[in-house]
């Protein structure tokens, strides 16, 4: 049917439509159908007509607006078509007219188009010269603002226009040539500006700040206050420009309404690019790596006047004071300077290596890189330094230093037995110093001298103004903060740095023997001559101490020089083995001296015999009964901790006492001779001395065992250890164990001292009390009432070594030489009854006033009352009574010991 049809195109709908139609007429047409069947067509068509008119009588009902609207539409269309005909139709008719009456004004028409041109040609050439007698008044002003691509562009095009259109023009002759000549000097200024930002303007407007210092590296593209932080970091550029994949990756402006100065690297890219305008930049290039080496000079020049002005002291005057601070100050500072001055230069050879790329080469001889930067920095800053450390005078006076210290184990008993002579030194009968060859060789010297002096870069009229004394020890102060700005520039660098080999040459090859002869001047001065071990501390330098006692001046001295030798490795900690061992040398140095005098105290005669209580602390029993005592025991600082947890009873001291007693009466009184005088210390200022001794070698002892402790042997790190930063690095584990060695060598001799001052009372007491029973009668028939005249010699003995010992030693000593006395002087007293061949009542009242008497004495010593001496005047009070006697009472009362 109609409404089942697909909804074809309207060419296809006509032609369907016609074909339907036409099948129509042939059917209703046919003879060869019946008249039945064409009815039945017929009623067929006439319905579908019927229906089709309704629906479209529905159809034009619903739509009719539409309809309406469209037809309208329709009409205006038509209206406006047959409208713009006519006038399309009068256009061409016009056309038409123009065209034939600008053909009979054709000649007239050219005429006036020519005259036009030739008009618009002077109006554009008066502009241009008006434009020109502007230039010098823009010139001035952007110069003025420092907007120098606008001044350079104007300045460019100005002399362009002059060599070109307005060359011919004669008025302009004297303006051309003025122009021509700022152009000429127009990169002069650029170069002059562009010098000043790289060496003064890049710097921080607040240099000097603590804490604060400035680090760079190649990965730090971007310096405080030059940009926003928005530009990511470029590369520094090849020498030979073969990467070829870096662009111009930013367009230069300049903002006529802003301070160019106020971006770093984009007032760089201006001059740059300015020079780059004026085919200038291979020149300033050049000049800027020829006058490097003049601004820095300058450079440093300038802080040092700002580190004298920030100290508020006279620049001159400051070269007299030996004030290494302020040298500090002046490296961190320059350090910090030249960072900024090296990231401009790399923000300028950025520059120029875009620029060099998009079409104006540079020859190799030109262009230069940022390893010519540092190394030009590190020529000044060697310069400085070797100035600030005198580096002339100190390699030319330079000292042999110490190889390695290599000490076998020894033992120190050694150092008590017998020496060889020593052999006698060789003089030299002649010198050939003012020979014709010596002096030839000395000029060739100098000569050699004055080239390295020039080419340390001093004959480059560089006057350096100081900001404290050249000396040596300077290095000290800077070391530090050097090392961490060398280390820097070898990371950049990618090299060894040369001013890394010039420290490192001028700490071993002159400082290290510079201090080592120091340290031993000062060593040599205070021990020195016979009274070397005599002189002690004043008594402020005691109390600065902080030490009970006084000490010899040449420990202090030496400990003085220790702690300077510590101090310089912590300042310098690469060189901390070779201080150690120059602090090993030293104490083997002072180690023998000491042993020496221990030896001229203690020997006597030409055989070299020793004293008796000197044989006795060499003697292993004797000095390793003496140790096992409790009194000793109880000198020490650990052990006498665990001394007052142990209970000692009276007993078992008494019987320590009568062992100790025992085994030196054993040694000295066995037969009938006498003790000769020159085996004891007779000088009691020997035995001051060796108290004095004593005491300084402990102290110094514990002091140097303070610094072994603080020392890390190489062997001993873990991974984790290795890889933090400390102060000082690990030391040789084979130099540690000698300087404990050596610590405990003066433990030892402190040691021996002690005991040699314990040993040596008390054989001043056998020296005197055995020729009390020996010599003296104690039979004769008058009472004398006074104490034997030895008796009266040991207590002034005594009395004169108690003031002594009392001045020299600590308490806790004095008590362990004085203590037990009593009880060994009256074994003595008690021993001695043997050698007596007669006693009468007179004798006993004697030897008990004897008694008494060292009783009295030894009481004041000790403030505590010696009753043991009781002992020994009860055994001799026995011999008024008979022994009958004796023995009735042993009955009656029991045995009572003596």
């Amino acid at each position: 049917s109609i409404e089942e049809a697909k909804t074809p195109t309207p060419y296809q709908s006509a032609k369907d439509s016609s074909a339907y139609l036409m099948s129509i007429v042939r059917t209703l047409s046919s003879s060869s159908a019946d008249f039945e069947q064409r009815e039945k067509e017929k009623t067929r068509i006439e319905k579908a007509y019927r229906e089709s008119d309704k629906r479209l009588g529905e159809l034009v009902t619903e739509n009719y607006q539409d309809v309406s609207k469209i037809l309208q539409a329709f009409n205006g269309m038509t209206k406006s078509i047959n409208e713009s005909r006519d006038k399309i139709r009068k256009i061409k008719e016009n056309l038409n007219s123009c065209k034939t009456l600008l053909h009979f004004k054709r000649d007239e028409l050219r005429k006036l188009w020519k005259d036009g041109v030739e008009h618009k040609a002077v109006l554009s050439m008066l502009e241009q010269v008006e434009q020109i007698k502007e230039v010098q008044d823009k010139m001035n002003t952007y110069i003025a603002n420092k907007h120098y691509l606008h001044a350079t562009d104007t300045i460019v095009q100005a002399v362009a226009m002059l060599e070109g259109p307005l060359n011919g023009v004669d008025a302009l002759r004297e303006v051309k040539s003025e122009l021509i000549g700022i152009k000429e000097k127009m990169h002069e200024t650029l170069i002059e500006e562009l010098t000043k930002q790289i060496y003064e303007r890049s710097l921080p407007t607040s240099s000097l700040q603590r804490g604060s210092q400035l680090r760079l590296s190649r990965k730090d593209a971007s310096v405080w206050g030059w940009s926003d932080g928005s530009d990511s970091p470029r590369r520094a550029p090849k020498v030979d420009g073969s990467d070829s994949s870096v662009k111009q990756s930013f367009e230069v402006k300049e903002d006529l309404n802003s301070n160019p100065e106020n971006n770093l690297n984009n007032f760089i890219a201006i001059l740059t690019e300015s020079l780059f305008v004026l085919r200038k930049l291979p020149d300033a290039v050049e000049r800027l790596k020829i006058g490097m080496k003049s601004s820095l000079n300058k450079l440093i020049n300038a802080a040092t006047q700002q580190i004298a002005d920030g100290s508020g002291q006279q620049l001159d005057s400051m070269v007299n004071h030996a004030q290494p601070k302020h040298l500090n100050e002046l490296l961190k500072l320059v350090f910090q300077q030249t960072r900024c001055v090296a990231q401009t230069h790399q923000t300028l050879l950025n520059n120029v290596f875009q620029l060099t790329n998009s079409g104006m080469p540079l020859h190799g001889n030109h262009l230069y890189d940022m390893k010519d930067v540092w190394s030009e920095i590190q020529a000044r800053l060697q310069i400085l330094l070797s100035q600030y450390l005198d580096v002339r005078n100190t390699m030319s006076s330079r000292q042999q230093i110490p190889s390695g210290f290599d000490e076998p184990s020894m033992d120190i008993s050694q150092y008590f037995s017998k020496k060889k002579p020593a052999k006698p030194k060789k003089v030299s009968l002649f010198r050939f110093e003012a020979s014709q060859h010596a002096i030839s060789v000395s000029s060739a010297r100098q000569q050699i001298q004055q080239y390295e002096h020039d080419a340390l870069g001093h004959s480059d009229n560089w006057h350096i103004i100081k900001v404290c004394k050249p000396g040596a020890f300077n290095i000290t102060a800077i070391y530090k903060p050097l090392k961490s700005f060398i280390q820097e520039v070898e990371e950049i660098m990618q090299t060894t740095s040369g001013l890394q080999e010039f420290i490192t040459d001028f700490v071993q090859n002159a400082f290290l023997g510079q201090v080592h002869a120091r340290v031993s001047e000062n060593i040599d001065t205070a021990t020195r001559g016979f009274d070397a071990l005599r002189n002690v501390i004043d008594e402020k330098t005691r109390r600065e101490l902080g030490v009970p006692r006084p000490l010899l001046q040449s420990t202090v001295t030496v400990d003085n020089s220790i702690q300077e030798l510590q101090e310089l490795m912590h300042d310098l900690p690469d060189y901390a083995d070779q201080f150690l061992n120059m602090i090993c040398n030293v104490l083997r140095d002072y180690r023998d001296k000491c042993h020496s005098a221990y030896r001229d105290i203690v020997q006597h005669g030409s055989d070299e015999k020793r004293i008796i209580s000197a044989m006795w602390a060499k003697d292993e029993d004797i000095s390793r009964f003496l140790r096992s005592l409790p009194s000793w025991r109880s000198l020490q600082p650990r052990q006498g901790k665990e001394l007052d947890r142990t209970i000692c009873s009276e007993e078992e001291i008494r019987a320590l006492n009568s062992k100790e007693a025992v085994i030196l009466i054993s040694n000295l009184s066995g037969d009938e001779s006498l003790i000769p005088q020159q085996e004891i210390i007779t000088d009691i200022t020997q035995m001051r001395t060796v108290a004095n001794v004593h005491e300084s070698l402990e102290w110094f002892a514990d002091r140097l065992e303070q610094f072994a402790a603080s020392l890390t042997p190489q062997n001993n790190l873990n991974p984790v250890q290795e890889e933090l930063p400390t102060e000082m690095p690990p030391i040789s584990e084979k130099t540690l164990q000698s300087l404990k060695s050596l610590v405990q060598d003066f433990k030892d001799l402190a040691e021996i001292c002690l005991l040699l001052l314990h040993l040596e009372v008390r054989v001043h007491c056998f020296y005197y009390l055995l020729p009390v029973a020996k010599q003296s009668n104690y039979a004769g028939p008058i009472d004398d009432l006074d104490p034997d005249s030895n008796v009266l010699k040991l207590n002034k003995d005594l009395s004169s070594m108690e003031e002594i010992m009392t001045q020299s030693l600590q308490p806790k000593k004095f008590k362990y030489i004085f203590e037990s006395l009593g009880y060994l002087v009256a074994s003595i007293l008690i021993s001695s009854v043997q050698f007596l061949k007669k006693i009468n009542e007179n004798g006993i009242k004697k030897m008990c006033r004897n008694i008494l008497a060292i009783q009295q004495n030894l009481t004041n010593i000790t403030l505590t009352r010696e009753s043991d001496m009781d002992r020994a005047r009860h055994f001799y009070e026995l011999l008024y009574i008979n022994p009958d006697d004796i023995l009735n009472s042993i009955a009656e009362k029991g045995p009572h010991s003596p």
